[in-house]
């Protein structure tokens, strides 16, 4: 029976997958170095003493001629933030006038409250060790379920139950700590485009910096780390842009696990040369298409999941988004929340308080479930996520279920999928995880649309006022942000999400 079930769901599994011999190799990729080692970004413990812990971090300082700087919070924020405000010494300042502080972090007794709740991520502990995280599988609203073949439900169970055991694992985290990519991205202080906006400070989260530009890196690690501790030895992921499945194929060169990368066969197209890379680190590449002819992030995720059903034994399936049947979408946010953990920290020591307001691309939502998380409880707080206009599941979508979760996305009256469109690989999908969905209908999050050419604009604007080249998802949120900065006016923070550049053929870009 079990052989008759795989062979139902596996049938089309040879004709989807295109061969990828055509794929050729140029010298212009564009490459970024390795962030030096950094802080773990952490969460201040809760004992009611003084305690210190050495950090790095991005802020501010009045004039370039300062030699230390001492945080104040300014007045917009609310009186027990205040009562948490950071001391930071030994400050240096470098060419662009902002400062690296290197110091101690003085805590004071009264802490904010994302700080003292129940957390879904691991906390340090004044003695380097760290604390597990208490893990929760809620938060989807009315999104979310497992809709998927009897056939992989065992293994579904069997992951449930290994991630609620190595989260609760202390070892399991230590090793992740290990890991340099699951420490800090600098949070810098974007001067020009703060001037540019005239209004809120503008503050960019710099996961450009990671290795490869990937904003993924922490899920990426955490889940590879958990499929070898379940003795899987073959991970499959989906890939739209190149600079995930580069990592994960990376990290798995590393972790000495096999890889299949799974991508769309005209996003591969367009990253001819990232697709030898990854051959290149040993991972073995698929492309795909939908039978409706687009070979997107769609169609790999739906090969991926075919390929995984087929192979539920021995490959574990490492999601690129926040997307699929539970645990999936709790595995995801577990991971990338500690990116917004590390702004926390970070907008603590520069600023002495919480920042304003957060903007992130959406496009699957791993951005925004990882920056936007740790803040969901904080109401003053505004969370902005910015759609591609061709690609808005959440703005024009209408509820469904598709790969294996039911959530909002782009369909007909006849519940057939609509093909989606971005100039962005990673933002070309008809789909978005079930927590940003429950997010979108429960009003805590704001959602707006970008175009291409809006894309295309963030772009150089973030080039011509910043020197970054920033990821084509997170330059649909530029022009957001920056009318946000107005709206929020001077002596507020806006944090930004600044992704990876893309190495794809982008017409119109004058650079």
């Amino acid at each position: 029976m079990l052989l008759s079930i795989r062979d139902l769901f596996c049938f089309s599994h040879q004709h989807t997958i295109e061969k990828d011999s055509t794929l050729t190799t140029s010298n212009n990729a564009i490459r970024v170095r390795s962030v030096p080692d950094t802080a773990i970004a952490a969460r201040l413990p809760t004992t009611r003493v003084v305690t210190r812990i050495q950090i790095r971090a991005f802020s501010p300082v009045p004039s370039p001629g300062s030699a230390s700087t001492s945080s104040t919070c300014p007045s917009t924020c609310s009186s027990l933030l205040a009562d948490s405000i950071v001391t930071v010494t030994a400050t240096s300042v470098t060419s662009d006038c902002s400062s690296l502080t290197s110091g101690t972090l003085a805590k004071r007794e009264t802490i904010p409250p994302q700080y003292n709740g129940t957390p879904h991520f691991p906390i340090l502990q004044l003695d380097g060790t760290l604390r597990p995280p208490q893990l929760s599988f809620s938060g989807y609203g009315s999104f979310g379920g497992r809709f998927v073949p009897e056939s992989i439900m065992r293994f579904l169970h069997e992951l449930t139950s290994a991630f609620e055991s190595a989260v609760s694992d202390p070892v399991f985290w230590t090793e992740y700590a290990s890991f340099q990519h699951a420490r800090n991205t600098p949070l810098q202080m974007a001067r020009k485009l703060t001037d540019l906006a005239g209004g809120a400070n503008i503050w960019l989260k710099r996961e450009d910096l990671n290795e490869y530009g990937s904003h993924k890196a922490r899920n990426i690690i955490g889940q590879l780390l958990l499929a070898r501790r379940m003795g899987r030895a073959e991970i499959v992921t989906d890939c739209a842009s190149a600079k995930h499945g580069n990592f994960t194929a990376i990290m798995c060169a590393r972790l000495n696990l096999q890889c299949v990368v799974v991508m769309g066969a005209d996003d591969a197209q367009a990253q001819q040369e990232d697709v030898l890379e990854m051959k290149m680190l040993g991972a073995k590449v698929l492309t795909t298409r939908t039978p409706s002819g687009m070979g997107t992030l769609r169609a790999a995720i739906t090969e991926a999941l075919r390929y995984s059903v087929c192979n539920h034994e021995t490959a574990y399936y490492l999601m690129g988004g926040p997307i699929g049947p539970n645990p999936l979408p709790t595995l995801t946010r577990t991971f990338q929340a500690l990116l917004g953990e590390e702004v926390a920290a970070q907008m603590h020591a520069a600023v002495g308080c919480q920042p304003n307001a957060l903007v992130t691309a959406v496009g699957s939502g791993a951005g925004a479930v990882g920056l936007f998380r740790p803040f969901l409880h904080e109401p003053s707080i505004r969370l902005v996520g910015v759609e591609s206009a061709g690609a808005a599941a959440l703005t024009e979508g209408s509820v469904g279920v598709l790969q294996g979760a039911r959530t909002l996305m782009l369909q007909n009256h006849d519940g057939q999928i609509l093909d989606s469109h971005s100039i962005s690989p990673d933002m070309n999908l008809s789909t978005v995880g079930p927590e940003v969905a429950h997010w979108k209908e429960s009003g805590r999050v704001e959602i707006s649309t970008a175009t291409d050419a809006d894309a295309l604009d963030g772009f150089k604007t973030l080039q011509r006022h910043e020197g970054i080249l920033a990821g084509l998802d997170s330059s649909h949120a530029v022009k957001r942000a920056m009318d946000l900065a107005r709206e929020l006016g001077p002596g507020k923070n806006l944090v930004l999400l600044v992704t990876g550049c893309d190495a794809i053929g982008m017409r119109g870009l004058d650079v």
